[in-house]
């Protein structure tokens, strides 16, 4: 007798529900790394979905196989896609979320600074008030919105030559379409 052994493989969504307001806040993502045997380096390719848009991250490695990331959010509408600016996801109080993020950024900058293994490193970061465009945005594997910023230093100092503002759904939920 033969037996035939059927393996289903579940297909997991990440969904995160917020308490207050039942929405569901669904992200699918996915990740197409692509090899250049030439010069043996890896692409990283992550493409993300949510709320009829794609946000999309490229990361491409230097020389010491460090990675650096570029950053593009398409809408979805009908069956076309159009590349957005961020401010184009976000209500009319994004701006409010741009201070927000600013606010974290500083107070992260602040407290490194007082760390001596990379103070001469920040002492070239020229910290502003960044846009909301200038920050390329993905998501987390724990299904969280996150924030990026490239500082533009040397590689010289590139542990510190980028910052990320990671935040949840409920404190984002205000700001969104």
């Amino acid at each position: 007798m033969k037996y035939i052994l059927i393996i289903l493989i579940p297909i997991l969504f990440i969904s995160c529900k917020n308490k207050n307001t039942q929405t569901d806040f669904i992200v699918n993502c996915f990740h197409n790394n692509k090899v250049y045997p030439e010069n043996a380096d890896i692409v990283l390719n992550k493409t993300c979905e949510f709320k009829n848009h794609i946000f999309k991250s490229i990361g491409k490695s230097d020389f010491n196989g460090r990675y650096s990331y570029e950053y593009e959010i398409f809408r979805i509408k009908n069956n076309d896609t159009l590349k957005i600016n961020n401010v184009d996801f976000f209500n009319n109080n994004s701006i409010e979320l741009e201070r927000l993020i600013n606010k974290k950024l500083k107070t992260e900058n602040e407290s490194n600074s007082e760390n001596t293994e990379i103070s001469d490193c920040l002492k070239w970061i020229k910290f502003r008030y960044y846009k909301l465009n200038e920050f390329g945005i993905t998501f987390t594997d724990k299904n969280q919105m996150e924030f990026n910023i490239d500082y533009g230093i040397g590689s010289a100092c590139f542990n510190v030559s980028f910052s990320s503002v990671i935040m949840e759904f409920h404190e984002i939920e205000k700001y969104l379409k």
